[in-house]
């Protein structure tokens, strides 16, 4: 049976999809562990790193968490208190398994809950959702859902597939598992993504999601900035101008446009790694209505 709201079923067939296997699943927790601690979040997302770093984040409410390792990095590295959200119940039970070696179970909620089920007892210095929103039914509802729970002059960070440069990247996969297959891309997958391509399941885990996911939608900044604008918030920073002050919002709507073109030429023409996705970081300036 399948909800009025998801008459098409995504929402089951997406957890379905994470249920064979969680993203970002390293092939251990032990191994888990190791990458948190290397701590890669200052070069990964910068103006995050900033943002946890300058002391101004007691709380974070992370949606779909996945098998934990970012809710983990900021209870470790940070000493944040997170509420960490998914509705994949394997993803839990890793995420959990991470918790309790590295000892961030004490500053780490986990909770299974579709995030359109979600209802957050008050609000968070920070709501986080990276690599996430594009997966639901509606991205702009539910992240008009979620930002609710940011609280005034706090602040929401998005990470989306981003519509000019993930374009490139679907044309190469699917080109692939329609010539060659699955494994032929999987292998071609991992000499591009040279991040991930030593732990076979953290690679295996990535090329599901980018390459094999049932359902994703594509998106822009110009759109995200739009749904910052409605909900009362203001963009911060961004990764289209790569975590630069934003001083003309409308000189990078025009930039990302030239993304279509480097992501070809990245995968295409230079074999490197360039899956079309983008964040923003948005402060409040206005209260949410609940």
């Amino acid at each position: 049976m399948t909800s009025t709201s998801d008459p098409k079923g995504l929402g089951s067939r997406v957890k379905s999809f994470y249920e064979v296997m969680p993203f970002n699943l390293h092939g251990t927790a032990d191994d888990a562990i190791g990458s948190i601690r290397a701590h890669s979040l200052a070069n990964t997302y910068p103006d995050l790193h900033r943002l946890l770093a300058s002391g101004a984040v007691d709380t974070v409410l992370e949606i779909g968490c996945g098998a934990g390792w970012l809710c983990n990095t900021l209870a470790h590295h940070y000493g944040v208190t997170v509420t960490a959200v998914d509705f994949t119940a394997a993803a839990l039970e890793r995420a959990r398994a991470v918790a309790a070696a590295l000892g961030t179970s004490g500053r780490i909620r986990f909770v299974e809950s579709d995030l359109f089920d979600y209802e957050h007892e008050g609000t968070v210095d920070l709501v986080l959702s990276i690599g996430v929103l594009h997966h639901t039914r509606d991205c702009e509802a539910a992240f008009k859902h979620v930002q609710r729970f940011a609280g005034p002059g706090k602040q929401v960070y998005i990470g989306l597939y981003h519509e000019p440069g993930r374009r490139p990247f679907l044309e190469l996969f699917r080109g692939l598992l329609e010539s060659k297959g699955e494994e032929a891309a999987f292998a071609h997958y991992r000499r591009l993504d040279g991040i991930h391509a030593a732990d076979e399941t953290m690679a295996r885990s990535w090329f599901r999601d980018q390459v094999l996911h049932p359902h994703e939608t594509q998106h822009t900044l110009r759109e995200l900035a739009g749904w910052f604008r409605d909900t009362g918030f203001e963009l911060e920073s961004t990764s289209v101008n790569r975590f630069e002050p934003v001083a003309d919002v409308e000189a990078l709507f025009a930039l990302e446009q030239t993304f279509d073109e480097r992501s070809r030429r990245a995968n295409v023409d230079e074999g490197r790694y360039f899956p079309g996705f983008f964040t923003g970081l948005g402060r409040r300036t206005v209260t949410a209505r609940r």
